[in-house]
């Protein structure tokens, strides 16, 4: 897929090309704490899929010591989980609006899930992180 999205107030823009279709949703508490809730996440991409406007506006937050989680200093608007290692971007499915080609395939850290909510999709599950 190509898609194009923004955060809240529109300073940081984001495009991507080439993007698989599969939705991933992560329930570990460190998404719930930065999304307020799960993080609905398009497939991983890499820098070169990625063309970003704004980085100005753009703040990192080393939540771990091999991930990081960007947001919108503006607005707040959560943006990307990113893995250091290996370099790797998942973008909040939310920025980039109506994503008709896209299909919610896995949930991953499924052992933090709350237990009021649950998705309809038939999804694979994984109660930690699998290899991206």
């Amino acid at each position: 897929m190509d898609v194009s999205g923004s955060c809240l107030c529109g300073e940081v823009t984001i495009n991507l090309t080439g993007v698989a279709k599969e939705i991933t949703v992560c329930h570990c508490s460190l998404c719930q704490k930065f999304h307020g809730g799960p993080m609905v996440a398009l497939a991983p991409c890499s820098e070169n899929q990625m063309a970003l406007q704004g980085a100005k506006w753009l703040r990192r937050y080393d939540s771990s010591e091999w991930a990081q989680r960007g947001f919108c200093s503006q607005c707040g608007s959560s943006l990307f989980f990113y893995l250091k290692e290996t370099h790797t971007y998942f973008f909040a499915a939310g920025l980039f609006g109506n994503l008709p080609e896209a299909v919610l395939t896995e949930e991953i850290y499924t052992k933090d899930q709350p237990q009021f909510y649950h998705f309809a999709e038939p999804t694979t599950r994984w109660e930690k992180l699998q290899n991206p």
